[in-house]
């Protein structure tokens, strides 16, 4: 499908984004960021972590998302004594022509993913997951390796690493994912407008399509295509993501609060990101190039999960890390563009 402009690719995201508003209240700031990083890259690294409590309507919100563009929804509960056939679906192995043939596929064969709960799962099992994200197949122990669709998207959720049973999630785990979003309680007008919601309506509101997966797909073609960005704008992201280096930094903040011993700046794939979302946050806004607001609006979604903090503050509460994360974003985004 030809996509003509800026504003065609503007008013057809927000056609999403509206439907998926009969579904949910507020939750701007969320559903924003997710829709970035959806449209974020041409190919398959398009994945967002959310973190937050249960029952904030995280599942809600994607799988209204994969209906807004006809798209197929699947949910693994990623508990410790998930098996890799809970995943990826049962195979067999023929001893006389010695292949491997996957006779039922898993929840991993669809469009949108929601891995639920990633940090409480065996690092097996979390594993399953990690090839397809990048390389949009699967490679399973019986040698077996399975191709996924053109548009699969993982959302991934997690519970704040205070809650009993949870783990951290490696330092490659999270940097499979272009963002992490943090998904807060709703404000009092919200929650009593979902709670009226749920006590006087029996039925979910229906979704209506505004699009399928290949016109979705062309979207991102075109926004890669259109939306430029300026050798200045990268010069001065790299700059961004060498300020996170403590050992290249002399932002008082970074080397404070960011571990120095283990690498615990950004790396280039950082960087990376960072522009794939400003790109998509610029398309959003109606425009064809990256200017300073959208990195500045998409710098600490990005960051947030590839900043390591000292060992005395990794265990420290969400809250607390959010401010030290905001003030170093702050701080580095002002030492580059001076504002």
């Amino acid at each position: 499908m030809l996509i003509q402009d800026i504003q065609e690719i503007r008013e057809r995201i927000g056609r999403i984004e509206t439907e998926i508003r009969k579904r949910i209240v507020g939750m701007d700031e969320v559903v924003k960021l997710l829709l970035v990083g959806l449209f974020a890259s041409p190919g398959r690294n398009c994945h967002v972590l959310l973190e937050g409590v249960p029952g904030l309507a995280k599942t809600l919100l994607l799988k209204s998302l994969a209906e807004t563009v006809e798209a197929d929804f699947r949910r693994i509960s990623f508990a410790a004594d998930l098996l890799p056939k809970d995943v990826v679906g049962i195979e067999n192995f023929d001893s006389e022509t010695g292949k491997v043939k996957l006779l039922v596929k898993g929840p991993l064969f669809t469009n949108f993913l929601l891995a639920d709960e990633l940090n409480r799962a065996r690092t097996s099992s979390k594993g399953l997951i990690l090839e397809p994200m990048e390389e949009g197949r699967v490679t399973t122990e019986l040698g077996g390796t399975y191709s996924l669709a053109n548009m699969f998207m993982v959302a991934a959720t997690q519970n704040p690493i205070e809650e009993e049973g949870t783990f951290v999630l490696g330092r490659a785990e999270q940097d499979r994912f272009v963002m992490k979003v943090l998904v807060n309680y709703p404000n009092a007008e919200h929650e009593c407008e979902i709670i009226r919601r749920n006590i006087e309506n029996a039925e979910m509101p229906a979704i209506t399509p505004v699009m399928d997966t290949q016109t979705l797909l062309d979207i991102r073609k075109a926004i890669f295509d259109k939306v430029k960005v300026s050798s200045e704008i990268i010069s001065r992201v790299q700059q961004l993501v060498n300020l996170t280096r403590p050992e290249h930094t002399d932002v008082s903040e970074v080397k404070e609060f960011i571990d120095g011993q283990d690498g615990g700046g950004a790396s280039p794939r950082a960087g990376i990101h960072i522009l794939r979302t400003a790109r998509s946050h610029a398309a959003l806004s109606g425009r064809d190039f990256v200017s300073p607001e959208d990195v500045g609006t998409v710098l600490l979604p990005v960051l947030r999960h590839r900043l390591i903090f000292r060992p005395d503050l990794a265990m420290s509460s969400v809250k607390e890390r959010e401010k030290l994360l905001n003030r170093i974003v702050d701080r580095i985004f002002q030492r580059v563009w001076g504002q």
